[in-house]
């Protein structure tokens, strides 16, 4: 075994639709959901060392716990349970996506710290085992560990990726609400609800997953509105700009994104946004 230095992007994961399709009995949601991931990314950087720290930096940094409970300790801790290496390393977090916004900043960290370790110590982890290890941590880590465009059902762990699909321009806006996921699922009218339509295996452009895409929801959506308000006032100002083809919360919230027609587009509705509500959190990026 061999241990170098990795450096990894942790990239924000949208939710473009995510239907409750059911309620196991140990109390996990069912989901059906399209995931695409961002350029928007938090950075993760890995070293060898005589002892196991974890630093935290970045605008978002002090959102996060950052002690023993932070999703990325948790990945370390479980991945050297599971390996019986020594927890002889460094690992810096650099946090540009937003904490509790349902981007799934913390999810996507330790995705990141699974794939980082298994790389800076030459570990030898199989993909299904860095799956596994991740699917204890959270429903979103599995998910993120694959990065690219996918369909996630059951719990999040059963994957399809949706390698036909284009990349997509985007506006994120987060309005500094954090919204307890817990909570939103407890104000979920129904949980037995619709799955997703069959998505288009290869759609022409950008039009057309808009198009598909108005035939799903975000079943989280009605309840973390009625919870945050400010939920519904950063769709209006989305759907309110030019070239926006559709407007939907990601994951359990409270940031939204806008689909556009090109980057042309994303672009001058973010400037349009950031200069209306500078206090909000606003990037356009695109996403596959």
């Amino acid at each position: 075994m061999s241990a170098s230095s990795v450096a990894l992007r942790a990239p924000a994961k949208i939710n473009l639709a995510l239907h409750v399709t059911g309620r196991r009995p140990d109390g996990y949601h069912l989901l059906d959901s399209i995931a695409v991931f961002a350029d928007v990314a938090d950075r993760i950087t890995i070293e060898p060392g005589e002892k196991f720290v974890l630093s935290l930096s970045g605008p978002f940094a002090k959102h996060a716990p950052g002690d023993a409970s932070d999703l990325a300790h948790r990945a370390a801790n479980a991945f050297f349970a599971h390996t019986g290496l020594a927890s002889a390393c460094s690992i810096r977090v650099e946090k540009n996506i937003p904490a509790g916004a349902g981007l799934g900043g913390g999810s996507a960290d330790a995705a990141a710290v699974l794939a980082g370790l298994n790389q800076c110590l030459d570990a030898g982890v199989s993909p299904e085992a860095l799956d596994a290890l991740g699917l204890e941590l959270g429903a979103d880590v599995p998910m993120c560990l694959q990065g690219r465009t996918l369909r996630a059902r059951g719990i999040g762990e059963a994957i399809e990726y949706l390698d036909g699909w284009p990349p997509l321009p985007l506006v994120l806006v987060w309005p500094g609400r954090t919204v307890s996921t817990a909570e939103v699922f407890k104000s979920l009218a129904r949980r037995d609800n619709s799955p997703l339509p069959e998505p288009p295996a290869t759609p022409r452009g950008v039009g057309d997953v808009a198009t598909w895409l108005a035939t799903c929801r975000n079943d989280l959506e009605p309840p973390a509105c009625a919870i945050a308000p400010e939920v519904a006032t950063v769709l209006d100002a989305l759907r309110d700009t030019s070239g926006c083809l559709l407007a939907r919360m990601s994951g359990s919230g409270s940031a939204c994104f806008g689909l556009y027609e090109d980057a042309e587009f994303a672009e001058a509705a973010a400037g349009r946004i950031a200069a209306s509500r500078p206090k909000w959190w606003t990037r356009a990026t695109t996403a596959a």
